[in-house]
């Protein structure tokens, strides 16, 4: 340290404090970092602060994703980044992007999806630093299996649980090697960082500081063949209601859910019976209810089923100019009539028993359809043994995502500028949800209706509403308990999150989508950057923007719910890894033992080195509540694709996608868990726990 001598004082110089953040990290237009394919390179690698730009936001930094950078379909036609450059931040459940070229992924070493573990190792070539809370994340990564282009193949990174969100994260890539066993040499962008010389100063000047301060400091990180570093900010989750904006994921969904039920107040809730129909020991009954709108533009006259809006001819969302958030269409209530002018009319069917049975009324829950589905699916096989079991099921559609919604997701898949218009939709559809759950919950609801009464008795236990839902059920149906005050427990059946990161591509369901997705975006690199910058509209209607909240830290005016999970090994349509990444990002426990490789004679291989890696065992009780609970159920199907492919053809077996929803002693914990929050260990052998074993096709 130098010194001098002032006036006969001896005077220390002391080195400058560094800063507590980076520099700016924007740049304008493409990032410098990475030569990648041409004419497909603007977005990688990514998710980039240097697509964001400072802003008074909860993280400091909102997105500002170029609207020339972004892929363009086969009409030279930009995605949009209108609403995306809303954001914070990027998506929490956010895919790394970048591509290396002449990386050997095996060569490398770098963790995939049956070796989760590993990517915490000391060694390991791919690090993920959340430099906010000073600690590294675990990872999977793949290289892209939708590409057969070895020259142009992205690595793919995913996080094994989302990122914190408002957090910062930093990625680094060292240890990288080539089909030939030798180390990938230094990008020369990151050299350029480290010598600052780097061509946009003010970018070297950011990553030099990530470089010095937070990757050089971590703990045991050999840096000796340092290949690439750069960081990306997370968005904030919001949810103080005080204070909502449109750059956190959940507040648009918190603020609507505050309009409506302000807006309603103690008004009787509005509904009609359009059909009874008893069918056995079954009653159906279909109509439709009044719902505060926020989508602009919506049908006047009732025509689809159960006299019901279509909303999917409905527009865009109705926003406040200033704030972006949405904003209710104008809606008056007439005293006279009971009924609102300005609202739409959201389709039910409800099924239950016929008659109370035992003096007992039937337990209601709200269910939540598959993939693009209808509320039909309620009478279905889906929810027949709930009706066994004393149960009634009232299910809407989900609005953005139902049958009806067909013409509104081609749309998108031909110009994904127009993806904003299926998350305002899934928006309006949480708003339908909620009041369905209020008509069972309220005395002036449901149960005013000798439809759902049996001499005068409501059929159903008025004010005690759960969820349950299936697939899409289960990947939307978390993020909408984690608003819903109408209810304090969900069922989630083979659910996950991230569709455009984890399920979209290792679904079998995506095949006939990228029948339409894939020529109007041709290029394998466009496809993936495509997918990503949906995602970040998605997370305002899946579980991905949602999850952080859904057993803890809850958002305003909401409470923490309690969660069961349930997965079928092997799922041809939600992947497993999906599931697993939901429930490690939800501080789910495990039924244990997990998984038994001979249960089904010969021993099945080319599994996971631990089965739901990093989730802890779970501990049974008939009278501790749940918290969050994941049952793994095998049915004999093989080990899906390690990649970022769908487990099509013979080789993996038969899909148990809709397997379990008739077994008996899963609806007997389902019905138990809706009812007290408790649940029972069913996969004994003499008493002892055993792996969970389903019979095909059950």
């Amino acid at each position: 340290m130098a010194c001098s001598l002032v006036a006969g004082t001896l005077v220390m110089a002391v080195p400058a404090a560094v800063a507590a953040t980076p520099p700016d990290a924007a740049v304008k237009g493409c990032d410098v970092l990475v030569t990648t394919p041409a004419d497909h390179s603007c977005l990688l690698p990514w998710p980039n602060d240097a697509f964001t730009k400072k802003a008074s936001t909860l993280t400091g930094r909102q997105l500002n994703i170029p609207a020339t950078g972004t892929p363009a379909n086969t009409s030279g036609k930009h995605i949009d980044p209108t609403y995306q450059n809303l954001n914070s931040g990027f998506s929490p459940g956010s895919q790394i992007v970048i591509h290396v070229p002449n990386l050997s992924f095996d060569n490398s070493g770098i963790a995939n999806s049956q070796n989760i573990d590993s990517s915490l190792a000391s060694n390991a070539p791919v690090v993920l630093w959340d430099a906010t809370a000073k600690k590294k994340i675990p990872y999977f990564a793949e290289m892209d299996a939708q590409n057969t282009d070895t020259a142009t193949q992205l690595l793919l990174i995913h996080p094994a649980k989302n990122f914190d969100e408002g957090h910062r994260i930093d990625v680094v890539l060292r240890n990288l090697k080539d089909s030939s066993n030798n180390f990938i040499s230094q990008l020369p962008s990151q050299t350029a960082v480290l010598n600052n010389t780097l061509a946009n100063k003010a970018r070297g000047t950011h990553l030099k500081w990530i470089y010095t301060n937070e990757v050089a400091k971590i703990s045991g990180l050999d840096l000796s063949h340092l290949y690439v570093t750069w960081d990306f900010t997370v968005a904030a989750g919001g949810g103080n209601l005080s204070k909502l904006s449109a750059a956190n994921l959940a507040d648009p969904a918190l603020s609507m859910r505050e309009q409506a039920y302000k807006l309603v107040g103690k008004t009787d809730p509005v509904f009609r019976v359009t059909t009874v129909t008893d069918n056995g020991t079954k009653r159906e009954i279909d109509g439709s209810f009044q719902v505060p709108t926020f989508l602009k533009n919506c049908p006047t006259t009732q025509a689809l089923a159960y006299q019901s809006t279509n909303t999917s001819q409905c527009g865009d969302m109705n926003v406040n100019s200033k704030t972006h958030l949405p904003s209710l269409v104008a809606s008056t209530y007439n005293k006279t009539t009971k009924t609102w002018s300005g609202q739409v009319w959201a389709n039910f069917r409800c099924v239950m028993p016929s008659s109370i049975q035992g003096g007992v009324a039937a337990a209601p829950t709200l269910y939540g359809h598959g993939l693009l589905g209808s509320a039909g699916e309620v009478t279905g096989g889906s929810f027949q043994k709930g009706v066994e079991s004393n149960m009634m099921g009232c299910a809407t559609d989900w609005d953005g995502m139902s049958s009806k919604d067909i013409l509104l997701v081609a749309a998108a898949l031909n110009d994904m500028s127009s993806f904003h218009r299926l998350s305002d939709h899934m928006l309006q559809g949480f708003v339908n949800f909620q009041f369905l759950g209020r008509l069972i919950n309220s005395p002036k609801g449901f149960a005013t209706s000798t439809d759902f009464q049996s001499g005068g008795v409501a059929r159903f236990q008025v004010g005690k509403c759960q969820y349950m839902g299936y697939s899409q059920g289960g990947i939307m149906g978390g993020a909408l308990s984690a608003v819903s005050k109408e209810w304090s427990r969900a069922v989630l059946g083979v659910p996950g999150q991230n569709y455009g990161g984890l399920l979209l591509n290792r679904s079998v369901d995506w095949d006939s989508y990228k029948s339409v997705y894939n020529p109007n975006y041709p290029n394998t690199t466009d496809q993936i950057l495509g997918l990503q910058l949906a995602q970040i509209l998605w997370d305002r209607g899946e579980n991905n923007g949602y999850s952080q909240h859904l057993t803890k830290t809850p958002y305003g005016g909401t409470s923490i719910k309690q969660v069961f999970i349930i997965e079928n090994y092997g799922d041809h349509q939600v992947a497993n890894v999906s599931t697993e990444s939901f429930a490690r990002t939800i501080g789910a426990e495990r039924h244990s033992p997990v998984f038994d490789p001979t249960a089904f004679g010969t021993t099945r291989t080319n599994l996971p080195t631990v089965m739901q890696a990093l989730l802890t065992n779970h501990t049974y009780s008939p009278t501790a509540p749940v918290r969050a609970l994941v049952e793994l159920w095998d049915y004999g199907t093989p080990t899906p694709p390690v990649a970022n492919q769908a487990p099509g053809g013979g080789a993996y077996g038969s899909d148990p996608h809709g397997y379990g929803r008739r077994t008996p002693g899963l609806i007997d914990q389902i019905k138990s868990f809706q009812v007290s929050g408790t649940i029972s260990d069913i996969c004994l052998s003499d008493g002892t726990p055993t792996a969970c074993i389903g019979v095909p096709g059950s």
